[in-house]
This record gives C-alpha cells, sequence and structure tokens, in this order.
C-alpha cells in the first residue's frame, strides 16, 4: 500500500433525524492546526425517554447528545489532552442535572440521567503519519478505511455481540454516558501511515443493513460512483436514508490522498472485490461474515 504526505483532503458529515427537530444523534468535526476530530454521538432513547419541561419537552436522550457533544468542542478547542476529556464531558453532564426540572430528574429502573453513546477520532497529521485517537463508550463505532478494505477500530459495548450478531440479536448496553450511574471512556491508540478515510458513526448507519459487508459496500460504491466529494456526501445519505429506520450520523476525515480522483482509484479494486464475493454471492452471510470479519476485526 502507498505511503503519501499526510494532508487532509476533506472532512464532513451526513446526519438525518427521523422526526424533524427531535432527532437524538448529534456530531461534531474540526480542524485546527495539524490537528483534526469527527464525532458522533447517539443519545439513547430508551433509557432517556423522560421528558424534560425546564428543556422545553425535549428527551434526555436530545438533551445529552448534544450537551456531551458541546464538552467534546470545548476539550478540542481549548485543551485537547487526553486525560481532560472526561472532566469535559463529566462537566456538561452536571450542566444538564443542574436545570432539570425536578419531576424530569425521577428515573425509572432501567431510566438513566441524560444517556448517550459517542464515537469520537482525533488525528494529528505529520508528514508520513497521522497520530490517531479512538474515544468511545456506547454501540457508536469508529471505523477505518482504506483500499483493503474497512476496519471497526472501536469494540461495541455491547453484551456478548459483535458487528454482525448483532444485527439480529438485541444486545444490552453495558457502557454508556450518562449522569446517573459510572461509565467508562474507552480510548485507543493507533499511528496510521498511508492513505485512509476515518469514519465515526451511529447505529443508524450500519445497523439496519444485512451484514457489516454490506455497509463497507455502501461506502466504497456510492464512492466510486461519484463525480466529486459533494455527489459522494449526497449518495451516502440517499442511500442510508433508503434503508435506516433511526436518526443516522456518519462523520467523516479523508487523509493522504491527492485528489478525490485518486481516491476513487484506491477503491475500484477493492469495490469490483466485494460486489462479486459478498453482494452477488448466494452463499449464506454468516458463513460469508466468517471470512470477512478476519480482516474487518484487525484491529478490535
Amino acid at each position: 500500500m502507498k505511503k503519501a504526505n499526510q494532508e487532509l483532503n476533506s472532512i464532513f458529515s451526513v446526519a438525518e433525524e427521523m422526526v424533524k427537530n427531535n432527532g437524538e444523534d448529534c456530531f461534531y468535526y474540526d480542524v485546527i492546526d495539524n490537528n483534526f476530530i469527527i464525532a458522533a454521538l447517539d443519545g439513547c432513547g430508551g433509557s432517556g425517554s423522560k421528558k424534560y419541561e425546564n428543556y422545553s419537552g425535549k428527551t434526555g436522550a436530545y438533551i445529552a447528545s448534544r450537551a456531551v457533544c458541546g464538552g467534546v468542542r470545548a476539550w478540542f478547542c481549548e485543551s485537547n489532552e487526553e486525560s481532560n476529556l472526561p472532566n469535559y464531558i463529566q462537566e456538561a453532564l452536571s450542566v444538564c442535572k443542574k436545570y432539570a426540572d425536578k419531576a424530569g430528574r425521577i428515573m425509572g429502573s432501567l431510566g438513566k440521567a441524560f444517556p448517550t453513546t459517542a464515537a469520537i477520532i482525533t488525528g494529528q497529521i505529520n508528514e508520513n503519519k497521522v497520530n490517531t485517537t479512538c474515544y468511545w463508550a456506547g454501540d457508536s463505532r469508529c471505523y477505518m478505511l482504506d483500499a483493503k478494505g474497512l476496519y471497526q477500530l472501536t469494540t461495541d459495548d455491547l453484551d456478548g455481540q459483535d458487528a454482525m450478531s448483532n444485527l439480529t440479536n438485541d444486545g444490552v448496553m453495558t457502557n454508556v454516558i450518562n449522569a446517573s450511574t459510572s461509565f467508562e471512556m474507552h480510548n485507543k491508540k493507533l499511528v496510521i501511515n498511508h492513505p485512509c478515510i476515518f469514519l465515526t458513526a451511529t447505529d443508524g448507519c450500519f445497523g439496519y443493513l444485512n451484514s457489516p459487508m454490506e455497509f463497507e459496500h455502501l461506502l466504497i460504491d456510492s464512492l466510486v460512483k461519484s463525480k466529486n466529494m459533494t455527489e459522494w456526501k449526497i449518495a451516502l445519505n440517499e442511500r442510508m436514508n433508503k434503508v435506516t429506520g433511526d436518526d443516522y450520523t456518519l462523520c467523516v476525515a479523508i487523509c493522504g490522498f491527492a485528489d478525490f480522483e485518486d481516491i476513487k482509484k484506491s477503491f475500484v479494486e477493492r469495490n469490483k472485490y466485494i460486489t462479486e464475493k459478498y453482494m452477488n454471492s448466494q452463499n449464506d452471510v454468516n458463513d460469508m461474515w466468517e471470512i470477512y470479519k478476519e480482516d474487518y476485526s484487525a484491529y478490535l
């Protein structure tokens, strides 16, 4: 795989809410000097379904994703030190609790105060590499996509489920950002020295497809059939809109390519391979997953 000067080619998001002005996803992306961030958050609508009068009747899930996203933004702009991120998140949650009405603070046995998932990638771009850190809690994911395929970088906080089994078995969330119980912000460091695409995604992007292979195909098939970056964003949005049954948020940071044509060319062969081996195959999808997951899980 070719090495290249690791410049940031593009950074953007694709997002949609099922109920206008009541979507429980939130996102943030930014670039400061040679550092970038992409973050996707998904307020947990089940455990965070309580509505708060002091917050215009919005749910705890709606408030949480936005408040924690604001904390992530403040951290990136003011600190960007790994050890400080939990403090910024806790501060955001404390503000949520401070201004919540009394009735809204009453939680049921399964409820949590202001619960949200988060998937965050930060990158520091140097001449020949990107020093990357993934931060996450819950089932939103960090990914890397390159000419050899799609890689899940983060492990879902789901009880006993992998990327395939969770599509049909509704796993129990074992860790989520919230204001009422303890939680963990996981982190993982990677050094990448070749052209690639970083992604953060809420489960509305991948959770309604038939397999992880189909998610990769959605990403790269829409890419190679687009004429420019704008067309690719539109195609991503249209394809996810057709299959999802939830809010969805995808944040994208592209590093190390010469231009959009170079990006497309890098994925033409991989798209042919995925289409022929997995999308057009009559083999059992679980058998195909056993083959696909070896590379897909390489960073887990």
